[in-house]
Formats: C-alpha cells, sequence, structure tokens
C-alpha cells in the first residue's frame, strides 16, 4: 500500500483567511501566542509567546482567538477533496489529511502528475500544504513534517524507493513521534535526536524501559502491526466557506467565490450521486453582524452556470450592510438521482426540456416571488373542472385539494383520454348557461352540435352529477365544449378548444 499525508501547518492562519495578510496578526489561546502570520514573524512574535510580551515587542499586532471549529471544517472540506482520488481517507488532528493512493496511481498511471495535481489544487485555494509519502499511515504522517517530495521517494510508476524512504525515516527529529512528554524528554536526555540512532536498540530494552507504547509505534511505523484509523466519510449536509482579509466590498468581487463554493458543492454531490434543493448562504460582515438569505431549487442535473446566474439574481434584491469577511453556503435538502434514459430522437419531453424548464421556473420564483409561481397537476376525479390542483411549482405534491363546489379557472391539463376523444384547452368556470329553443341551441350565437353524447355519470357519494357532453361549433367557427345536464335538463357550455 502508499499513503500519502497532506498536512496544513499553517492551517489556524488559513481557516481564518489571514495566513497572506500584510498586518501583523497572531492568533491566541489562554493569553499565548498560538500562531503569529510571515510579518508578525519578522518582528519578533513567536508561538508559545505570552500576549503581553509580544504587545510589547510589537504594539501594532493584531491579536484574533484560535477558531478550532473552523479549522476542523476546514480539515473536513480538504477530505472530502481527496476524496475523489481515493475512497480510503482519514482524518489527522489536528491539520493532517490521510489517503491511500494505491487505486490513485493505477487512474492516474504517473506519480509525477499526480503530485502536480495536489500542489495545483492547494495552490489555487491559497492553502499551504506538506506532503509526505510512505507504506505505512504512520511513516507518511511522520514524513509529512520534513515536506519531502514524493517523487523522491516513490518512483514514476509508484514502486517505493527503499533506500531513499530508509534514509528519510532515520532522520526523522523523535520530538515529533506520537509519544509522551516524559518518554520524548527522557529520550532527548539520552541524545537519541533522530528516529536512526532509537530503531539501532533492541525492541526488547526498548520495552522493558518505556513501556509496551514505544514498541508499538515502531511496529506500526514498519508495517508489522496494522494501524487501523477511521475512514473520513462525506457529511449527511454540506458546508463551506470562504474567508476574505479586510473583507469584499462589493457584489462583483463575492462572483468568484461564489463560484467556488458551487463547484465543491458539485464535487460534493457527485460523490453522494445526489442533488440539492436548497442553498443557505450567510454573508459574516466585519463588524461581527450576519445576514442569511436562501435559495430553493427545482434543478433535475446540476448546472454550476445556471445556479450562479440565480445567486446572481437574487443577490439584485440584497444590499450589503458592510464589508463581507466570510460567505458561507449550506445544503441540507437532497434527493437521488434521476435515473432516465434519453430517446433516440429528441421530443419536446425530453430530459433537456425538463431541466430548461426548472431553471426558467426557479428564475419566475425570484422575479415573482414563490407565492405567485404554481403548476398543474393531475388527480383522480370524475368532473372535468376537479381532475387537477394548482400546486406550488418547486414541489413535487399538490398544496391543497380542490373540495366539491370550489373548482379552478384556467387552462385545463387533461388525465390521459383512450381512443381519440377530445378534450378542450380551457374550461369555463362557472360553467356558461345556454338558451334552448326550437330553433336550437345559442349561446352569443348559434351552436351546431358536432359530435357526441359522451355521458359522465360520478359524485354519487356526495352530489350525483350526470351529464352528456358533446363537441358544437359556434357561428363564428369556434369549437366548443357543451353539455346537457340530465339531471335538470339544462344546456352549459364548459370550455373552449384551441
Amino acid at each position: 500500500m502508499l499513503w500519502l499525508c497532506l498536512r496544513l501547518p499553517a492551517l489556524p492562519l488559513e481557516a481564518l483567511g489571514a495566513h497572506h495578510s500584510t498586518g501583523m496578526l497572531a492568533l491566541t489561546r489562554n493569553n499565548i501566542i498560538v500562531m503569529a502570520n510571515t510579518s508578525a514573524q519578522q518582528a519578533g512574535i513567536a508561538s508559545g509567546m505570552s500576549v503581553a510580551s509580544a504587545m510589547s515587542l510589537c504594539s501594532a499586532l493584531e491579536l484574533r482567538p484560535r477558531d478550532q471549529q473552523r479549522e476542523q471544517q476546514c480539515l473536513a472540506n480538504i477530505a472530502l477533496w481527496a476524496y475523489r482520488f481515493s475512497g480510503d481517507v482519514c482524518l489527522c488532528p489536528p491539520n493532517a489529511v490521510l489517503l491511500e493512493l494505491g487505486a490513485s496511481l493505477r487512474l492516474f498511471k504517473n506519480m509525477a502528475r499526480l503530485y502536480r495535481k495536489f500542489i495545483s489544487a492547494f495552490r489555487h485555494r491559497g492553502l499551504s500544504v506538506q506532503l509526505g509519502i510512505a507504506h505505512t499511515p504512520l511513516a507518511a504522517e511522520l514524513l509529512s513534517h520534513q515536506n519531502i517530495s514524493p517523487t523522491k521517494l516513490v518512483s514514476s510508476a509508484g514502486q517505493i524507493r527503499q533506500e531513499a524512504l530508509h534514509n528519510a525515516l532515520h532522520a526523522l527529529p523523535t520530538e515529533l513521534l506520537p509519544l509522551d512528554a516524559k518518554t520524548l524528554n527522557t529520550l532527548q536526555e539520552m541524545g537519541m535526536h533522530q528516529l536512526g540512532s532509537l530503531q539501532t536498540l533492541p525492541r526488547a530494552a526498548l520495552e522493558r524501559r518505556f513501556g509496551k507504547a514505544i514498541a508499538i509505534m515502531l511496529a506500526k511505523l514498519h508495517g508489522e502491526l496494522p494501524d487501523i484509523r477511521p475512514q473520513f466519510t462525506p457529511p449527511e449536509t454540506f458546508n463551506a466557506q470562504r474567508h476574505f482579509d479586510g473583507g469584499l466590498h462589493s457584489k462583483q468581487q463575492l462572483r468568484f467565490p461564489i463560484s467556488a463554493l458551487l463547484s465543491e458543492l458539485e464535487h460534493y454531490l457527485r460523490l453522494r450521486q445526489c442533488l440539492n434543493r436548497d442553498m443557505q448562504w450567510e454573508f459574516h460582515y466585519l463588524d461581527g453582524s450576519r445576514e442569511a438569505w436562501s435559495l430553493a431549487l427545482s434543478q433535475r442535473h446540476f448546472d454550476r452556470r445556471s445556479l450562479i446566474e440565480l445567486v446572481v439574481l437574487r443577490l439584485e434584491s440584497l444590499s450589503l450592510q458592510g464589508p463581507v469577511e466570510t460567505l458561507s453556503l449550506r445544503c441540507e435538502q437532497f434527493i437521488g438521482n434521476e435515473q432516465h434514459s434519453d430517446q433516440l430522437f429528441d421530443t419536446a419531453n425530453s430530459s433537456k426540456q425538463q431541466e430548461k424548464t426548472s431553471q426558467v421556473l426557479d428564475k419566475l420564483r425570484l422575479r415573482l416571488g414563490a407565492q405567485r409561481c404554481h403548476l398543474f397537476s393531475l388527480q383522480d376525479a370524475h368532473l372535468p373542472e376537479l381532475n387537477w390542483v394548482l400546486r406550488d411549482a418547486h414541489t413535487s405534491t399538490p398544496t391543497r385539494s380542490p373540495r366539491h363546489g370550489q373548482p379552478a379557472t384556467g387552462k385545463q391539463a387533461s388525465l390521459p383520454i383512450s381512443g381519440k376523444l377530445l378534450r378542450p384547452n380551457w374550461l369555463c368556470h362557472p360553467p356558461e348557461n345556454i338558451s334552448e329553443t326550437s330553433q336550437g341551441l345559442f349561446w352569443q350565437g348559434e351552436l351546431q352540435l358536432l359530435q357526441g353524447p359522451e355521458r359522465f355519470d360520478g359524485q354519487w357519494w356526495q352530489q350525483r352529477q350526470t351529464r352528456d357532453y358533446y363537441i358544437a361549433r359556434h357561428q363564428h367557427g369556434a369549437l366548443c365544449w357543451v353539455f346537457k345536464d340530465c339531471l335538470n335538463r339544462r344546456w352549459y357550455l364548459h370550455g373552449f378548444f384551441g
């Protein structure tokens, strides 16, 4: 097996977006300096220094509390990104990720090519990374502190260079070993500053002197004992952030980070084979205030370009309250990917057409408001005016069922009809009265029956309705749908054909 460790030495600063800050900045915890950026280090600020000492050296030093929760969220996002290269990914808190590269090398066929992909990806994210590669997880984890190029330890075909790996492990400082502080201090006092000097001693003697922990550590280091790590699995919800030192002041500046967050979301959805139904955005302003806004989606496939247009469209109705320090995206509602088979010849009901329809609905909802966008949905009913229902444009189930006596008006989405029976495109609500005389039927002109009757008989469990429907031609040429109520013997106009 071949393990790669990705270590982020500046994660506390990078998680806050402050690593490349031009001003002097340091992170604190319990009045102790945890980490300082480059400008602060040049002024003499170092980790472990008290806040009072640091401020005496540099009165212009900016202090921020360390945010370990944000660090772990950033580390989880790195693990999620690494999941595209390997199904065996492990978190190594506080600042490292492990992944097994055997399958990746078979896919990319070249170690140097894979190495370039890792480096370019971290540069694109603005993150500093140190790599360690070895035959065991622990060896890779320890070698990542030395940041030795993987191409020096592994051939292009993925074969470990045994001599180079042996020399690299021997040169490791013993202070990096995962042992308790007392054991590490004793090793330093004995003059064992490198792992090579420790490995020359008999294992039995080391175990008697320091206990079983050191023997188990050495056995895991060389692969003599299994080093089982808890595997990382993609979370049930998506959560990603972008931080901006000094803040972003315009909506146009937000377009690039929005695109980057949607790219991460696309990768997450591909891993889980699902689609998101919502996007919950949040602005974190420099003054500490927050502004949350959301988008509901009806897309059938993930299209980053169309989603960027939707988000920008939504931003038009917002006013920034100040410089945006952090932009976060969270998705909690998901559905499985639809499995479909495309037809040989494209039709109006193709998946592409349905996707375009969903995109138009999303835009209309943003423009007009969610409460003003509806669709017609079919339901089982015996009477024409009751066989459809109005539903929200972004839900798959009807929002309400019409009660008897409350038919809706508008275009009728007819149920599938057997044979060649015709149905009108427009229904009248309520049906219009037709005058019957000895000369025929009249409704704003003479009506001539062309086809019928077709009997509708239903609603016997409430109030029975028995109708005979006919297709008629108006004297102006329009085709009409008329019926005779068999109970009260009166005629009505119920709709028009297109």
